[in-house]
Protein backbone atom coordinates (compact mmCIF):
# COMPACT_ATOMS: atom_id res chain seq x y z
CA UNK A 1 0.00 0.00 0.00
CA UNK A 2 1.45 3.40 -0.99
CA UNK A 3 1.72 6.35 1.36
CA UNK A 4 -1.34 8.12 -0.05
CA UNK A 5 -3.48 4.99 0.36
CA UNK A 6 -2.18 4.48 3.89
CA UNK A 7 -3.04 8.08 4.78
CA UNK A 8 -6.51 7.75 3.27
CA UNK A 9 -7.16 4.51 5.18
CA UNK A 10 -5.99 6.11 8.42
CA UNK A 11 -8.25 9.10 7.81
CA UNK A 12 -11.29 6.85 7.24
CA UNK A 13 -10.46 4.80 10.33
CA UNK A 14 -10.07 7.93 12.44
CA UNK A 15 -13.42 9.22 11.19
CA UNK A 16 -15.12 5.92 12.10
CA UNK A 17 -13.59 5.86 15.57
CA UNK A 18 -14.89 9.37 16.20
CA UNK A 19 -18.30 8.04 15.19
CA UNK A 20 -18.11 5.17 17.69
CA UNK A 21 -17.13 2.45 15.18
CA UNK A 22 -13.94 0.69 14.20
CA UNK A 23 -13.31 -1.99 11.56
CA UNK A 24 -10.45 -4.45 11.98
CA UNK A 25 -9.44 -6.53 8.99
CA UNK A 26 -8.49 -10.16 9.70
CA UNK A 27 -9.10 -10.00 13.43
CA UNK A 28 -9.50 -13.79 13.21
CA UNK A 29 -7.58 -15.75 10.60
CA UNK A 30 -9.48 -17.44 7.78
CA UNK A 31 -8.58 -20.95 8.97
CA UNK A 32 -9.99 -20.23 12.43
CA UNK A 33 -13.12 -18.69 10.94
CA UNK A 34 -13.51 -21.79 8.75
CA UNK A 35 -13.32 -24.08 11.79
CA UNK A 36 -16.03 -22.04 13.52
CA UNK A 37 -18.25 -22.23 10.43
CA UNK A 38 -17.94 -26.02 10.34
CA UNK A 39 -19.28 -26.24 13.91
CA UNK A 40 -22.01 -23.70 13.20
CA UNK A 41 -23.08 -25.41 9.96
CA UNK A 42 -23.57 -28.68 11.83
CA UNK A 43 -25.86 -26.95 14.33
CA UNK A 44 -27.89 -25.19 11.64
CA UNK A 45 -28.33 -28.35 9.60
CA UNK A 46 -30.13 -29.93 12.56
CA UNK A 47 -32.17 -26.80 13.24
CA UNK A 48 -33.19 -26.26 9.62
CA UNK A 49 -34.47 -29.82 9.32
CA UNK A 50 -36.78 -29.17 12.28
CA UNK A 51 -37.86 -25.77 10.91
CA UNK A 52 -38.79 -27.22 7.53
CA UNK A 53 -41.34 -29.30 9.38
CA UNK A 54 -42.74 -26.03 10.75
CA UNK A 55 -42.05 -27.08 14.32
CA UNK A 56 -40.36 -24.36 16.41
CA UNK A 57 -40.60 -26.54 19.53
CA UNK A 58 -38.69 -29.31 17.80
CA UNK A 59 -35.98 -26.84 16.82
CA UNK A 60 -35.66 -25.51 20.36
CA UNK A 61 -35.51 -29.06 21.75
CA UNK A 62 -32.17 -29.41 19.95
CA UNK A 63 -30.62 -26.60 22.02
CA UNK A 64 -28.67 -27.30 25.22
CA UNK A 65 -30.35 -26.27 28.50
CA UNK A 66 -29.73 -22.62 29.32
CA UNK A 67 -29.12 -21.69 25.67
CA UNK A 68 -31.55 -20.14 23.19
CA UNK A 69 -32.54 -20.31 19.55
CA UNK A 70 -34.48 -17.28 18.24
CA UNK A 71 -36.50 -18.38 15.21
CA UNK A 72 -37.22 -14.89 13.85
CA UNK A 73 -33.51 -14.01 13.77
CA UNK A 74 -32.18 -17.54 13.06
CA UNK A 75 -29.83 -16.91 15.98
CA UNK A 76 -28.21 -19.16 18.59
CA UNK A 77 -26.57 -18.07 21.81
CA UNK A 78 -22.85 -18.79 21.43
CA UNK A 79 -22.93 -21.44 24.15
CA UNK A 80 -25.26 -23.53 21.99
CA UNK A 81 -22.39 -24.00 19.51
CA UNK A 82 -19.11 -23.45 21.37
CA UNK A 83 -17.82 -25.09 24.54
CA UNK A 84 -16.76 -23.04 27.55
CA UNK A 85 -13.11 -23.67 26.69
CA UNK A 86 -13.64 -22.51 23.10
CA UNK A 87 -15.41 -19.36 24.28
CA UNK A 88 -12.61 -18.52 26.72
CA UNK A 89 -10.07 -19.00 23.93
CA UNK A 90 -12.09 -16.76 21.59
CA UNK A 91 -12.43 -13.98 24.17
CA UNK A 92 -8.76 -14.19 25.18
CA UNK A 93 -7.72 -13.81 21.54
CA UNK A 94 -9.90 -10.72 21.13
CA UNK A 95 -8.71 -9.27 24.44
CA UNK A 96 -5.05 -9.65 23.46
CA UNK A 97 -5.43 -7.96 20.07
CA UNK A 98 -6.33 -4.53 18.69
CA UNK A 99 -10.05 -4.99 19.40
CA UNK A 100 -9.35 -5.57 23.09
CA UNK A 101 -7.08 -2.54 23.21
CA UNK A 102 -9.74 -0.35 21.60
CA UNK A 103 -12.44 -1.49 24.01
CA UNK A 104 -10.19 -0.95 27.04
CA UNK A 105 -9.46 2.56 25.81
CA UNK A 106 -13.22 3.11 25.71
CA UNK A 107 -14.19 1.34 28.95
CA UNK A 108 -11.24 0.75 31.21
CA UNK A 109 -9.00 -2.15 32.17
CA UNK A 110 -11.38 -5.10 32.48
CA UNK A 111 -14.11 -6.17 30.07
CA UNK A 112 -16.98 -8.60 30.51
CA UNK A 113 -18.78 -10.42 27.68
CA UNK A 114 -22.49 -11.11 28.20
CA UNK A 115 -22.96 -14.72 27.10
CA UNK A 116 -26.76 -14.39 27.15
CA UNK A 117 -26.48 -11.53 24.62
CA UNK A 118 -23.73 -13.11 22.48
CA UNK A 119 -24.97 -14.77 19.31
CA UNK A 120 -24.20 -16.89 16.32
CA UNK A 121 -26.41 -15.46 13.57
CA UNK A 122 -27.29 -16.58 10.09
CA UNK A 123 -28.86 -14.15 7.64
CA UNK A 124 -30.24 -15.80 4.53
CA UNK A 125 -30.30 -14.57 0.97
CA UNK A 126 -33.77 -13.45 -0.21
CA UNK A 127 -35.80 -16.41 -1.39
CA UNK A 128 -34.03 -18.75 1.03
CA UNK A 129 -35.66 -17.61 4.28
CA UNK A 130 -36.70 -20.54 6.50
CA UNK A 131 -40.10 -20.37 8.26
CA UNK A 132 -40.33 -17.40 10.61
CA UNK A 133 -37.06 -15.74 9.56
CA UNK A 134 -36.73 -11.98 8.99
CA UNK A 135 -33.79 -9.56 8.70
CA UNK A 136 -33.19 -7.12 11.55
CA UNK A 137 -34.62 -3.61 11.27
CA UNK A 138 -33.02 -0.44 12.64
CA UNK A 139 -32.09 -0.69 16.32
CA UNK A 140 -29.52 0.22 18.98
CA UNK A 141 -27.84 -2.59 20.90
CA UNK A 142 -27.76 -0.31 23.94
CA UNK A 143 -31.53 -0.90 24.24
CA UNK A 144 -30.93 -4.46 25.49
CA UNK A 145 -33.40 -5.34 28.23
CA UNK A 146 -35.09 -1.94 28.26
CA UNK A 147 -38.84 -1.93 28.98
CA UNK A 148 -40.22 0.38 26.30
CA UNK A 149 -43.81 -0.45 27.28
CA UNK A 150 -43.30 1.21 30.66
CA UNK A 151 -42.22 4.46 28.96
CA UNK A 152 -44.81 4.92 26.23
CA UNK A 153 -44.41 8.70 26.27
CA UNK A 154 -40.83 8.46 25.04
CA UNK A 155 -39.34 10.03 28.19
CA UNK A 156 -36.56 7.60 28.99
CA UNK A 157 -34.38 7.55 32.14
CA UNK A 158 -30.71 8.51 31.88
CA UNK A 159 -29.59 4.88 32.17
CA UNK A 160 -31.92 3.68 29.40
CA UNK A 161 -29.04 3.51 26.89
CA UNK A 162 -26.45 0.99 28.03
CA UNK A 163 -22.72 1.69 27.90
CA UNK A 164 -21.47 -1.24 25.81
CA UNK A 165 -19.67 -2.32 22.64
CA UNK A 166 -20.71 -4.94 20.10
CA UNK A 167 -17.94 -6.96 18.44
CA UNK A 168 -19.42 -8.27 15.16
CA UNK A 169 -17.23 -10.89 13.44
CA UNK A 170 -17.92 -11.93 9.85
CA UNK A 171 -17.30 -15.64 9.17
CA UNK A 172 -17.52 -15.25 5.41
CA UNK A 173 -17.75 -12.52 2.75
CA UNK A 174 -20.71 -10.25 3.36
CA UNK A 175 -22.08 -6.88 2.33
CA UNK A 176 -22.00 -7.54 -1.42
CA UNK A 177 -23.32 -10.99 -2.43
CA UNK A 178 -24.45 -11.89 1.10
CA UNK A 179 -26.30 -9.84 3.72
CA UNK A 180 -24.15 -7.52 5.79
CA UNK A 181 -24.73 -4.53 8.04
CA UNK A 182 -25.85 -0.99 7.41
CA UNK A 183 -24.87 1.52 10.09
CA UNK A 184 -25.31 5.20 10.79
CA UNK A 185 -21.82 6.47 11.63
CA UNK A 186 -23.11 9.10 14.02
CA UNK A 187 -23.11 9.02 17.83
CA UNK A 188 -26.45 9.46 19.61
CA UNK A 189 -26.84 10.76 23.14
CA UNK A 190 -29.84 8.65 24.05
CA UNK A 191 -32.18 5.85 23.20
CA UNK A 192 -34.61 6.25 20.31
CA UNK A 193 -38.22 5.16 20.67
CA UNK A 194 -39.44 2.27 18.47
CA UNK A 195 -41.58 4.73 16.49
CA UNK A 196 -38.36 6.54 15.48
CA UNK A 197 -36.78 3.38 14.05
CA UNK A 198 -38.68 3.03 10.78
CA UNK A 199 -36.48 3.30 7.71
CA UNK A 200 -38.26 6.50 6.67
CA UNK A 201 -37.65 8.14 10.06
CA UNK A 202 -34.00 7.12 10.20
CA UNK A 203 -33.28 8.33 6.66
CA UNK A 204 -34.99 11.64 7.27
CA UNK A 205 -32.88 12.17 10.39
CA UNK A 206 -29.40 11.73 8.85
CA UNK A 207 -27.61 12.85 5.71
CA UNK A 208 -27.04 10.18 3.03
CA UNK A 209 -23.29 10.17 3.69
CA UNK A 210 -23.91 9.05 7.29
CA UNK A 211 -25.07 5.59 6.10
CA UNK A 212 -22.31 2.99 5.83
CA UNK A 213 -22.50 -0.53 4.38
CA UNK A 214 -19.10 -2.17 4.95
CA UNK A 215 -18.05 -5.03 2.70
CA UNK A 216 -16.30 -7.58 4.89
CA UNK A 217 -14.35 -10.81 4.53
CA UNK A 218 -14.05 -13.88 6.76
CA UNK A 219 -12.38 -12.91 10.03
CA UNK A 220 -13.06 -9.15 9.75
CA UNK A 221 -14.53 -7.57 12.88
CA UNK A 222 -16.62 -4.46 13.29
CA UNK A 223 -16.86 -2.87 16.75
CA UNK A 224 -19.42 -0.21 17.61
CA UNK A 225 -20.95 1.47 20.65
CA UNK A 226 -24.43 0.69 21.93
CA UNK A 227 -25.90 3.97 20.68
CA UNK A 228 -25.02 3.28 17.03
CA UNK A 229 -28.05 2.69 14.80
CA UNK A 230 -27.71 -0.37 12.56
CA UNK A 231 -29.72 -3.01 10.74
CA UNK A 232 -29.30 -5.96 8.39
CA UNK A 233 -28.26 -4.83 4.90
CA UNK A 234 -29.90 -7.16 2.38
CA UNK A 235 -30.90 -6.66 -1.25
CA UNK A 236 -32.92 -8.78 -3.72
CA UNK A 237 -29.73 -9.36 -5.74
CA UNK A 238 -27.90 -11.17 -2.93
CA UNK A 239 -27.54 -14.91 -3.51
CA UNK A 240 -25.40 -16.13 -0.58
CA UNK A 241 -26.14 -16.60 3.12
CA UNK A 242 -24.08 -14.93 5.85
CA UNK A 243 -22.89 -16.25 9.20
CA UNK A 244 -21.55 -14.03 11.97
CA UNK A 245 -20.58 -14.13 15.63
CA UNK A 246 -21.76 -11.17 17.70
CA UNK A 247 -20.28 -10.51 21.14
CA UNK A 248 -21.48 -7.80 23.52
CA UNK A 249 -19.02 -6.29 25.97
CA UNK A 250 -19.51 -4.19 29.08
CA UNK A 251 -17.11 -2.64 31.60
CA UNK A 252 -16.70 -5.38 34.22
CA UNK A 253 -16.98 -2.87 37.05
CA UNK A 254 -20.32 -1.47 35.82
CA UNK A 255 -22.63 -4.32 34.77
CA UNK A 256 -26.07 -2.79 34.04
CA UNK A 257 -28.63 -3.64 36.74
CA UNK A 258 -31.17 -4.83 34.18
CA UNK A 259 -28.69 -7.45 32.92
CA UNK A 260 -27.50 -8.65 36.34
CA UNK A 261 -29.12 -12.07 35.84
CA UNK A 262 -27.18 -12.70 32.61
CA UNK A 263 -24.07 -14.87 32.46
CA UNK A 264 -20.87 -12.85 32.03
CA UNK A 265 -17.44 -14.12 31.07
CA UNK A 266 -14.21 -12.23 31.62
CA UNK A 267 -11.21 -12.93 29.35
CA UNK A 268 -8.46 -15.04 30.94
Amino acid sequence: MNQASTSATAAVQGSLEAAGCVLYRSLSNVRQAGAWVAQIDAAYLRLEAARRQGDAKAANALIAPGERFVVTASSLTVGAVFSGEELRSLLSGIDAGPAGNWMRNEFGKQLACDLDQAWVRRQYAPGRYPPGHAPHGWHQDGALGFDFLSHRGGEFPLDALLSMVTCWIALGPCGADAPGLELVNHRLEGLLAPTDLTDACVRSRFRPEAFWRPVMEAGDALLFHGDILHRTHVTPAMTRDRTSVELRYFPAAAIPPRLKSDRFLLPD
